[in-house]
């Protein structure tokens, strides 16, 4: 401990010296604080992005561009694939630039209106084009599980949708006034005339086996007539959801008021209306619009009876699940989540359109936050699934059809090698490449195919930079070249969380008092120590000159960790000489000046709450 105080003595002295040659930090750059988002701007614009360095897989920097408040960028998954994906900015500043605490910095390229409209168009149907490869693989994947299901002569078969109702109940009453609206509408004989039509296409389907082909339609057909199969059967049953498919939340208000009523009742007219329009549709995805629109009519008119507000369970049967590891961080995952889900309960009730989309995102984040409250009240395991949610709970129904188990076996083995191509394309395609496919080169390519040659791109942009261009694969050196290539109109930068606040203390108090207090994991009043930020005993990411003498203080720091963690590898299954030496590697840079660590921040620590 006394080599610490005499090297925060020395590094003072240096500091000091510093701040001579300069009234500020050599990292903190003179900004202005600017609105969020950039639609109101008259002339629409290209915002390149670049994000600073911190440990993990952020050790290089990152990435992306910036349309209006939407960004395109490109991440690395845990299945190995690297995709292309759409963030708001201000999702993505909360992200980086708060939780993750790096620097954003940001050139603005200035665009015809034209150039910006197709820019975005492009993204859009990258977007939608990787979209398209994912969901072809995952109907080849279901294909596959659904022959071999039928060639080991299963009778059970999970559907999504169907584990939302309960499957031994039956003369439910919202159930039922749901069925005579129907029969009021379509005619009595409506429901018997259209499971029978269904019965009889499922049992020549399960005939015609042997005439398959692999990737034919068959598959997704034979699912949907089944799932439409019931959908009959549970109006005609009068089944009711199952209980746990019905979630409510500490934010679920104890009574609806009368304009809050007014909303669901105009809500569950537009289910009926949608109910109804469906079963005379011809979409061919109809069976799992109308379950879903049946179950929610039926929590609409429980929500109503009840005069509180409940939704589905909104997680798919796909769902991840995580061990809880510290409350604490959780305890602040609450306040965002209770937050965006007043923000989503205002949306829905004071929306006069698009009430379906307002009600889904309702949905998805109450189903978010009562997963949440669940894991605090229970402990254990808590579900995870990215994206917006849709309620797709599997269940499984009964197969009672004749079919010919040996046709099976040649479709099924022709089913697994097109699978096995399609997946060495895919993990080809969207694979990750340190030099050749990473965050700035699948960026620039993607930028670059918006247009017809380069002469057209150089004309759309003001200038042009292709993907293997020098050095320009690392994201700093990319953000170096925006200026040399393009005809930047403005620049902008966001200092980390900590920077930030930093640069707001010196404001108001003593420099150096501040920096040795600051300036260290033990003093500082911005920071707590997180594990996954490795052991290390000085920030450097505000202190060039210093750095080398910091960078060994933490080498030092680390190594020290590091034997202790030998000795306590009984006890903690080598965490802290994992961190410690995670610790000394990411210190290596701060001996020639460089910086990567910076410290992180988890929801429990952020005052900013909401995306």
């Amino acid at each position: 401990m006394h080599f610490v105080y005499l090297l925060l003595l020395c590094s003072a002295y240096l500091f000091w010296a510093d701040k001579i040659e300069a009234a500020e930090p050599p990292e903190f750059i003179e900004y202005t604080q600017k609105a969020e988002s950039v639609e109101h701007l008259k002339t629409p614009t290209l915002d390149f992005i670049y994000v600073n360095a911190n440990i993990g897989e952020a050790a290089g920097g990152h990435t992306a561009i910036r349309l209006g408040s939407t960004l395109f960028h490109f991440q690395f998954f845990p299945d190995g694939k690297f995709l292309l994906e759409r963030d708001s900015w201000q999702h993505f500043r909360y992200i980086y630039n708060e939780l993750r605490n790096r620097t954003i910095f940001i050139s603005r390229v200035s665009l015809t209106q034209h150039a910006y409209t197709q820019l975005r168009n492009h993204f859009t149907r990258l977007l939608i084009t990787q979209q398209q490869v994912l969901n072809h693989l995952h109907s080849i994947e279901n294909e596959r599980d659904l022959l071999m299901r039928l060639s080991s002569g299963d009778k059970q078969l999970p559907l999504e949708i169907v584990g939302l109702f309960d499957y031994a109940s039956a003369e439910d009453e919202s159930t039922k006034s749901l069925s005579q609206i129907v029969h009021k509408v379509l005619g009595e004989d409506f429901l018997t005339h259209k499971r029978n039509l269904i019965e009889t296409q499922l049992a020549k389907q399960m005939l015609e086996l042997g005439q398959l082909t692999t990737g034919s339609s068959w598959p997704a057909r034979f699912r949907a007539l089944l799932l439409e199969r019931e959908f009959y059967k549970i109006l005609e049953t009068g089944m009711s959801l199952a209980s746990d498919s019905i979630l409510s939340t500490s934010i679920g208000i104890p009574g609806l008021t009368l304009a809050q009523q007014k909303t669901l009742l105009k809500y569950r007219e537009q289910l009926v209306a949608s109910v109804i329009g469906l079963m005379q549709s011809q979409r061919p995805d109809r069976a799992r619009a109308l379950l879903l629109q049946t179950a929610r009519y039926l929590v609409v008119d429980k929500s109503l009876q009840t005069n509180m507000l409940l939704t589905l369970d909104p997680f798919s049967s796909r769902a991840g699940v995580a061990m809880i590891a510290e409350e604490a961080e959780l305890e602040g995952l609450h306040a965002q989540f209770q937050y965006n889900a007043t923000q989503a309960q205002k949306d829905f009730f004071k929306t006069t359109e698009n009430i379906s989309i307002t009600y889904t995102i309702l949905e998805s984040t109450l189903g978010r936050l009562f997963e949440l409250e669940d894991a605090l009240r229970k402990g254990g395991l808590v579900r995870v699934e990215p994206g917006s949610l849709l309620p797709a709970r599997n269940g499984m129904v009964t197969l009672d059809y004749l079919y010919k188990q040996d046709d099976l076996f040649a479709i099924l083995a022709e089913n697994q090698e097109t699978l096995f191509m399609l997946k060495k394309h895919i993990d080809e395609k969207y694979a990750y490449d340190l030099i050749n496919q990473n965050c700035v080169t699948d960026l620039l390519r993607s930028l670059n195919s918006a247009f017809e040659n380069k002469l057209v791109g150089e004309e759309a942009l003001g200038g042009w930079l292709e993907p293997n261009q020098g050095l320009v694969f690392i994201p700093n050196q990319f953000y170096t070249q925006i200026a040399k290539h393009f005809p930047v109109q403005e620049e902008e930068i966001f200092p980390s969380r900590r920077l930030r606040h930093l640069q707001a203390l010196y404001t108001h108090g003593n420099a150096l008092q501040l920096w040795l207090r600051e300036s260290n994991v033990l003093s500082t009043t911005l920071y707590t120590h997180r594990t996954e930020d490795t052991h290390f005993l000085f920030f450097t990411d505000d202190n060039l000159y210093l750095r080398p003498v910091l960078g060994a203080a933490n080498i030092l720091w680390g190594a020290v960790n590091s034997v202790a963690g030998v000795f306590s590898l009984p006890v903690d299954g080598g965490t802290r000489l994992h961190q410690g030496l995670r610790g000394m590697f990411y210190s290596l840079p701060e001996l020639m000046f460089g910086n990567i660590r910076k410290g992180t921040y988890g929801f429990a620590e952020t005052t900013t709450v909401g995306p």
